[in-house]
């Protein structure tokens, strides 16, 4: 892998690939991915950490052209890379509290959402997460997203698909669709707080927005069909994309899902 003192970041390439923080004592502490390494760095969340590491350096492997060429979903992949890096090198960093971590809460203020079609983006990856998890998805409204950074409020993602689609992408508790067979199926999939964001030109210009405080709704599926005020709520705002959605009543409910979603039944 090509290496750098942690100091010279700003000379990463721009390209997408896997990163590793770490010294000559530990040379893994911290693993992550990014879509375009050098913007990654310039600020990252948990640069302060990273300065603290006596002779600290960033090790790092790009994605090669060939493989680029031939991958169709960029930060799947990077996802799975990085998670199989994880899961091998065990770097103590990852499993640590990230400084300044923002705090989820409930009070009034902008809620947002974003859309993942299982026929057209695959699997969703944030399933693959566990609570806590630095989360990440893909959008291009920057406004809108320096807006969320900068108020701390929450951003739920939403799959949808039919059943024939989540078992075609080797989704997992399938018994649980099987009552909404015959419907378009919604899954809240993940809530986390946003803390920063990159721009990659491998989206064609859009952002990665990055955040923490995670909660992932899985074992069981926290499954919107059904619930009170959910058909309103899927025709105002399940087709803009990222979007604020606090003006629909439907928003309170997904604010506390975190109990719902305990209680989730398929019926």
């Amino acid at each position: 892998m090509a290496i750098l003192s942690y100091s010279s970041r700003r000379e990463l390439p721009p390209k997408p690939g896997i990163y590793y923080i770490g010294n000559s004592v530990c040379p893994v502490m911290y693993i992550g991915f990014s879509c375009n390494l050098k913007n990654r760095h310039i600020n990252h969340h948990r640069q302060a950490q990273f300065e603290n590491i006596e002779n600290a350096v960033i090790q790092y492997r790009l994605l090669t052209d060939d493989l680029l060429a031939k991958i169709t979903d960029l930060r799947k992949v990077l996802i799975r890379l990085e998670r199989q890096a994880i899961n091998h090198y065990k770097p103590p960093l990852n499993n640590t509290q990230i400084p300044e971590q923002p705090v989820f809460t409930t009070s009034q203020g902008s809620i947002y959402i974003q859309t993942h079609n299982v026929s057209k983006a695959g699997y969703c990856g944030h399933f693959d997460g566990q609570d806590g998890d630095e989360l990440g998805i893909d959008t291009g409204k920057l406004s809108m997203l320096m807006r969320a950074i900068k108020e701390k409020r929450p951003v739920f993602l939403i799959t949808s698909g039919y059943y024939e689609d989540y078992d075609l992408e080797g989704y997992s508790h399938l018994s649980e669709l099987v009552y909404y067979r015959n419907d378009r199926i919604f899954l809240l999939a993940s809530r986390f707080i946003p803390y920063g964001y990159e721009q990659s030109n491998y989206f064609c210009n859009k952002y990665l927005l990055y955040g923490a405080t995670s909660k992932v709704f899985i074992n069981p599926y926290a499954i919107l069909n059904n619930r009170p005020g959910f058909e309103e709520f899927k025709r105002s705002y399940l087709r803009l994309g990222f979007t604020n959605c606090e003006r629909s009543p439907f928003a309170k409910q997904l604010l506390y899902l975190e109990q719902l979603g305990r209680n989730n039944s398929s019926t």
